[in-house]
């Protein structure tokens, strides 16, 4: 630990001494980190779109005309109460359906209406078991066949495109990422290496008055992690930019987008990538050249 500031020392020098060099990595490193940041955000959002939400398996049941009156809506009701699969369900009047139509479109579509057109309904919660999209279709069947039911409308469609598409979206988004790490890993890869080679006259007398194999990586190590910590940045900032862009074309992927987290992903792994890229170039340049 005394020996730190030597080696915080060493690893400046390495910008100093190149500079064209690490401005030239730093701007490398920095296009590929915004690519990486815009992958993380992929699979963040793949990630976010792709979970199960409760809400996606409840069922909406409308009432046919003729079981408007309420015998015959208690009667379809204590039907509904007896039906396997249901954990709880709301009655949605006429006036209530309005009311959400109106929230949902606004004003203007129910100007020509004179009349309600919409029907009285029930929203049906199902419990865990008929979530799934096989199970929640069974249910929207038998619900379907129930008499004084008009229409059934279940998300059964949609949890049955995530049982399809969940896990080759979040290979795909996965493996864009790891791509990407690769290439970030290579560029740092060989930064460090060309500056090895221009400080290889340094490193062996390091090796001949006795400095240990971690002695001598640690300052490159720091070189490394400084690269990757100034280029992320740049990549904080181009993700900033589309962020921002982003939420001007629609407002609502500020509050999907985990801005924060992606950032703070970029920053840590991509110095975590710079670390071990940058130990692994200067152990294989010790052991090729023998020094």
């Amino acid at each position: 630990m005394g020996q730190l500031p030597y080696l915080i020392q060493e690893a400046a020098r390495g910008f100093k001494s190149n500079k064209f060099l690490s401005a030239t990595s730093v701007m490398t490193i920095g296009i590929c980190a915004s690519v990486f940041g815009f992958s993380l955000l992929i699979l963040s959002i793949v990630i976010k779109f792709t979970e199960y939400r409760p809400e996606d398996a409840i069922l909406r049941v409308y009432l046919a005309p003729e079981s408007e009156s309420d015998a015959a809506r208690s009667a379809l009701e204590a039907d509904l109460r007896r039906l396997a699969g249901i954990d709880s369900l709301v009655f949605i009047s006429k006036e209530e359906a309005l009311e959400e139509f109106r929230s949902d479109f606004g004003e203007d579509m129910l100007a020509s209406l004179n009349v309600n057109p919409l029907p009285h309904s029930y929203r049906i919660f199902p419990n865990a078991e008929y979530a799934t999209a096989s199970q929640n279709n069974i249910l929207r069947l038998r619900l379907a066949r129930l008499e004084g039911v008009e229409e059934v409308s279940a998300g059964s469609v949609y949890i049955a495109w995530l049982d399809k598409w969940k896990l080759p979206l979040w290979t795909g988004s996965f493996l864009l990422m790891l791509f990407v790490g690769g290439a970030l890993a290579l560029i740092i890869h060989n930064a460090v290496k060309l500056n090895l080679y221009a400080r290889k006259v340094l490193v062996e007398n390091m090796k001949y008055c006795g400095a240990g194999e971690a002695f001598i990586i640690t300052p490159f190590l720091l070189e490394g992690v400084l690269l990757g910590f100034f280029g992320s940045l740049i990549g904080i900032v181009t993700l900033a930019a589309f962020n921002y862009l982003g939420g001007l074309v629609s407002p609502q992927l500020s509050g999907v987008v985990p801005f924060w987290t992606v950032a703070g992903s970029i920053l840590g792994l991509t110095m975590t990538i710079a670390a071990f890229a940058s130990a692994g170039t200067v152990r294989n340049f010790l052991r090729e050249t023998q020094v």
